[in-house]
Formats: structure tokens, sequence, C-alpha cells
């Protein structure tokens, strides 16, 4: 059971530069606390915040060796990032970094490094990876989750592209693991490493900037803003966009309340493309032949790759984002996520800054081997669920549209065929995050064999 004694005693065997907070009223606390939502957030009884690589293997070690819960927090946007009085956050803010091996084109990510923090070491060496929308996301989270990325048509998604890691295990053993070095765990930790144990380092693949077309890492940006009655004509010109075999590119369709009042319903095409300004104009010239309320057409570089989304990464209030596989793009379905994005802000205008969305990108012409935990590789389409408000009255009926909209997009699919992400979900079955019977089955030997204790969570026990 973890006790002030015990916090005071790990943090004399720390680093000068780590920390230990068990205070809840001083700034530090509260800071270490903050989250993109507040949805479920619960208060720990300390946070301990370790400087290095020792001081986090070392308290790790110290938790299991004392049967004291805990969960790793990076970035704050995973809504498992918190626990109870019973337990302990481990908060990887002050352990960060990444070392670039040009020569082997890899870069090693460390403890609580968040994406901006890795786009922006790598951008000085013209190379980029699979990155997430989101500045203030955890990188080696999102890897060992799976990874859905803008550059998946180019590289595969992200845990595809992990080559090696150190990784904690549920005995307190550092463990490096790869294709070489326990295969198995390797494999696993590629879509499941978060159920595995408690990853402190992650090398993966990085590329060059030439592979997007050019040297200056840029990918060309538009920004469609339609009504909704314009539906019709919208999907007909965009879904050849989203199946192109000439031109890779990814984006969103996305149903949303129109700022600044947030009164009037829209729909935002948001697509990417690597190719030149005037291939992409030439390429989205059907949108902007139908009449938008408003255009865009910009280039934009992989340092700054979501720069444009900081406003989602808004830290409080209460948000939920749900991502859901699809096989295949539907008109039908998309039209009826209008009408329960309509009837979320209709019965909750708390909701107004809730958006719904369908993320595409055109098929990964990438060499892969497709040897991961993952099993996702091949969805082209995921439907986001993204809900904000600001009164939790509101949680059940937000959590219910959030339901209907999965159930919406579904339509047409068996269920044997359902696909949910399992870094945003863990509400639906594990036939649905994992696939096949034969991946679950080994999954869930490694959690024996790795985890039988259930330290990282009681999923796939």
């Amino acid at each position: 059971m973890v006790s002030q004694s015990f916090l005071s005693s790990l943090a004399d065997t720390l680093s000068p530069s780590s920390r230990v907070l068990v205070d809840k009223e001083s700034p530090e606390f509260a800071a270490s606390m903050k989250r993109w939502s507040n949805y479920g957030l619960r208060i720990p009884f300390g946070i301990i915040q370790p400087a290095n690589e020792q001081d986090a293997v070392a308290s790790v070690q110290a938790l299991i060796k004392n049967s004291i819960p805990f969960v790793p927090a990076s970035g704050g946007h995973s809504p498992w990032s918190s626990i109870d009085q019973d337990g302990v956050i481990l908060d990887l803010s002050r352990y960060k970094g990444v070392d670039v091996d040009l020569s082997k084109n890899l870069a090693t990510i460390k403890g609580g490094t968040l994406m901006k923090e890795f786009q922006t070491a790598l951008h000085p060496h013209k190379r980029f990876a699979a990155v997430g929308n989101g500045n203030t996301v955890g990188v080696i989270p999102y890897y060992i989750g799976g990874g859905i990325s803008t550059y998946t048509p180019l590289v595969g998604y992200g845990s595809e592209n992990i080559t090696s890691a150190k990784i904690v295990t549920a005995k307190g053993d550092l463990v490096e693991v790869s294709e070489s070095q326990h295969p198995d765990l390797f494999w696993g930790l590629r879509g499941a490493g978060q159920f595995l144990g408690f990853v402190v380092e992650l090398t993966v693949k990085i590329y060059p900037y030439s592979l997007l077309g050019n040297d200056e890492g840029v990918r060309m940006c538009g920004t469609y803003i339609f009504l909704a009655q314009q539906v019709d004509a919208v999907c007909a010109a965009l879904q050849p966009i989203m199946e192109s075999e000439k031109y890779i590119s990814a984006g969103h369709f996305m149903i949303v309340q129109a700022p600044p009042d947030f009164k009037q319903q829209a729909l935002l095409v948001a697509p990417q493309v690597f190719c030149s300004a005037d291939e992409a104009k030439a390429l989205f010239q059907p949108l902007v032949d139908i009449g938008p309320i408003q255009q865009m057409l910009n280039p934009s570089t992989f340092d700054v790759h979501s720069d444009h989304l900081d406003y989602l990464c808004a830290e409080g209030d209460f948000k939920r984002f749900t991502q859901m596989g699809m096989g295949s793009w539907s008109t039908a379905n998309f039209k009826k996520l209008i009408e329960l994005h309509t009837e979320l802000i209709e019965k909750c205008p708390d909701a107004a800054m809730s958006g719904y969305s369908v993320e595409w990108h055109t098929s990964c012409r990438a060499k892969r081997e497709l040897d991961t935990s993952f099993g996702l590789e091949n969805i082209d389409y995921w439907l986001n669920v993204f809900s904000w408000y600001k009164d939790a009255a509101n949680h059940a009926l937000v959590d219910s549209m959030d339901k209907k909209a999965q159930f919406a997009m579904r339509v047409g699919t068996g269920e044997a065929n359902f696909v949910s992400y399992t870094n945003t979900s863990r509400d639906d079955p594990v036939a649905y995050r994992y696939k096949g019977v034969d991946r679950i089955k080994r999954l869930q030997d490694l959690k024996k064999q790795w985890d039988p204790t259930a330290v990282f969570t009681k999923e796939l026990l």
C-alpha cells in the first residue's frame, strides 16, 4: 500500500533532478495533474517525476516490489493516465530526449517526449517519421498503441516502424526487445505494449524528406468549408481524392459547428497531399467548383505538422476521442452522421465544440512486413468521434451519442469486421481491437507470461 514513508524513502534514492510530489495543494502537483480532459480524472496519493532512465526504472521496480498500483503519464491525453488514492502517477515530463542516428535512419525516443519535440528534433536533419495529429501527444504511447498517421501511405503505421525498445517487465526487469532479443515480446509491444510493460525507450525508423518529393518536408494542406446541404456534391468530389492511386493523400472530412459563435453546422474538408502546389490545386479543383464558403490551400512542413490543431490540445473541460476503423467509404452512413451531430447539438448545446469526422489516408505504398500485434495496418478509413463539453451532467447524453455515431458508421459491416482503436478505447471487446483468434491467443499468452499479476492493467487476461 502506498504511504508517505514509502515515497519519502524512494525520493531519497532518486537523482536531485527527479521529484516526488505528495502535497496536493502545491503548484507542482496541480501542474502535473493537468490533463487534456477532466473526464474520469482521479487524484493519486502521489506523483513521481523521474528525470532519467535510471530513476524511471528504479521507481517502477520499487512500485512493483511493494505492490503499489501506478499509471504512466506523458502528454496527458490518455484517459488512463490518472489513478485514485491507492496509487501513484509516474509523470514522465522530466525525462525526455531524442537521439538521431542518421547513418541508420533511426531515432531513439526517451520517456515522456512529446510529438512536437520529436518533430523539432528530426527537422534539422531533413528527416520525418510517422507522427500523430497533436503536438502534446506522447510519442511512445502513440507508437506502441498503433500510430495512425498522415504519413501512413508512405511509411505505414507507427507500430510497424518500431525497431527496438527498452521495457520494464512486471518482475521489475529492464529488458531490451527487438527482432533478435525477446522477439515474441517485441511482436506484442508493437501494438499492445501498454499492456505488457513500462516502455522507457523506443527506437523507430526515420526517413529522408526526399521521400515526400522535396527536401523541405513540405506537403500541401487544403481547407474547404461547406454548408451541410452540399454534402452530396462534396462526397462526390472527395471520394476520388480519397481513393486516388496517382496521388498520396490523407485528411479529415469533418462535421462541426462553425466558429466564432458555433451556431451553424458546417462540413470541413481538410485534405493533405504530397505533390506540387499546382498538382494539389488541380486535384482539389472539384471541391472548389462546388462553391465552398471558405477555402485555403497552403504548404506546410513536417516540423509544424500539427500546429494548426493546437486549439484541440487545450487542457481541461470534458473531452472524449474515440476512433473506429472502417472498411470503406459510405456516403449514406456519413449523411446519417450529419444527422446525429445535429441531434447532439440540439440536445446538448454545451457540446458545440464537438465534431464527428472521417479520417482517411490512401493505401500504403511502402514495403511492409506487417508482423505486429497491432494488426490493423490495412485500415484506410477511421471514424473520429470528438466530444467536448463543460458540464458533467451531460456525460451520459454525450456518451450515448458517441455510441450512436459508431453504430451509424458500422451499418453494412458484419460484427466480425468491427474495428476499434486500442489507443482511444478499451470499452469494446478485445476482438474489435485485435483481429483474429490467433492474434488474440498469442497476445493473451504473452500477457500470462510477462504480466500474469496485471501490473499493467487486466487487459488480455
